[in-house]
């Protein structure tokens, strides 16, 4: 999801050198091929010349799905590192249920594949993720985790993060979608293409790609639908407002990156908050004066929109990360449709650090600067499109970009359970995935409408 600020997901800790040393739970590189992919596979071919499997394991999620999950070495920098994930319901070990459709889940800022799409945190249960659910209704479930995943938090010299950016991230999912499409090729005899469904940032992507894909013969292109999830990709001509902050944000992170600083440390700030909202709920703030640290924590994600640090302006005038209720003061008292100590434990094990790259590129879009790229092409894209957003979050904002679509199937879901006076304290952006009524409200219609294309 897209900062400020960061909230989510979940942070590994580790770098490519120690990765090549672990052992226990990580497989050796050269003893185990990716999870589905038979030994044949020649990672260098499908990932590019320096790809090469570092580790990979196998994880029991609820029942018979099991995630797969591989450590993947993309360049030849040290942090040139991914994570692709496959969530599938098993037959036998390592040998996935046969399925006809296939979705990759692109997270979105300071998140991981996990910390979005799966959990394991109790009390939720595992299959109250978006991921799982996909899985056990017979969609072969894929994910990426981006580099950025996996920079330590001791981490004091970003200058490797310089040329990170849309670009790069684009060409590590275009990785991904390699394997997913050989694993399948090889596994169940179907190399066919894949629907790509991306969260907030992740939509970013997710359209940026499609945008690549329309200059490519038809026989080389990747996806057979889109699914944006609660993002703007360009906001409306008649919405001047939303452009001229995004504007906004665009000139303050570019300013960022000129003084040479290419890495945002909300991740860090974030589990801060978390962690003192977990040890000490009660106690005086030293992070949001006149709250408590659990009053901090929970008002960080419910009211969002008061988390902008100036020139930074909330992405819509109510954006908010979870539906709160609010005392009669207006203190944040608690979640209306998420867990809380779930929330917490996603803040805790979020990545540290994200490149600004990414979001110079976004907010240049979103306000249509002159110079934004991946925009050129948006009306050559004739794939069904399904949008899926969250009122309080980026709600109908989302809405424009399908206009300028080429697609004659467009479709979209919007959860508001509010009149518009109460947007506020509406469905909020990761409501759509760790809403305890997500299951009903968004992941069934999603369901079916991956089934019926």
């Amino acid at each position: 999801m897209k900062t400020p600020r960061g909230l989510f997901g979940r942070w590994l800790g580790i770098n490519a050198s120690l990765m090549l040393l672990a052992g226990g739970g990580m497989a050796q590189a050269l003893d185990v091929p990716f999870c589905p992919l038979h030994a044949a596979i020649s990672w260098s071919k499908v990932i590019g010349d320096n790809g090469r499997l570092l580790g990979c394991d196998r994880t029991q999620l609820s029942g018979s799905v099991y995630q797969y999950q591989a450590w993947v070495k993309v360049g030849p920098g040290l942090h040139d590192l991914i994570g692709i994930h496959r969530v599938v319901q098993e037959q036998s070990p390592w040998r996935p249920v046969g399925s006809a459709r296939a979705v990759m889940l692109l997270p979105g800022d300071a998140s991981s594949f996990g910390g979005n799409f799966l959990s394991k945190s109790a009390p939720v249960p595992a299959d109250q993720a978006l991921g799982v659910y996909l899985a056990q209704n017979n969609v072969d479930v894929w994910g990426v985790d981006y580099r950025w995943n996996f920079v330590s938090t001791l981490t004091t010299d970003f200058s490797f993060m310089k040329n990170w950016n849309t670009a790069s991230h684009l060409q590590d999912i275009k990785a991904a979608v390699n394997v997913a499409r050989k694993a399948r090729a090889t596994g169940q005899g179907d190399n066919g293409k894949l629907f790509m469904l991306g969260f907030s940032r992740g939509a970013q992507f997710v359209y940026a790609y499609a945008e690549q894909q329309t200059q490519l013969p038809e026989n080389q292109r990747d996806l057979r639908g889109i699914i944006p999830m609660d993002y703007a990709y360009k906001f409306s001509p008649q919405r001047q407002d939303l452009r001229d902050a995004a504007q906004a944000r665009y000139q303050a992170y570019q300013a960022l990156y000129n003084s040479g600083k290419y890495a945002v440390d909300d991740g860090v700030k974030n589990k801060a908050l978390a962690l003192l909202a977990a040890t000490l709920p009660d106690a005086p703030s030293l992070l949001v004066a006149g709250l408590s640290n659990k009053q901090a924590a929970l008002s960080a994600v419910s009211a969002t929109y008061n988390f902008f640090t100036p020139p930074l302006q909330p992405y819509t005038p109510a954006f908010h990360y979870l539906a709160g209720t609010f005392d009669a003061n207006g203190l944040p008292s608690g979640l209306q449709f998420a867990n809380y100590n779930n929330t917490l434990q996603k803040i805790l094990t979020s990545p540290s650090y994200q490149s600004i790259g990414e979001m110079i590129d976004g907010e240049a879009i979103e306000a249509d600067l002159p110079n934004a790229p991946y925009s050129a092409n948006l009306s050559q894209i004739t794939l069904p499109v399904l949008y899926i957003g969250a009122a309080g979050g980026y709600g109908d904002s989302g809405l424009y970009t399908l206009d300028l679509l080429g697609s004659s199937d467009k479709q979209s879901l919007m959860i508001s359970l509010q009149a518009p006076e109460g947007v506020a304290v509406d469905y909020g952006h990761a409501d759509l995935l760790w809403g305890a009524n997500a299951k009903v409200l968004v992941w069934e219609p999603l369901k079916y409408w991956i089934n019926s294309h």
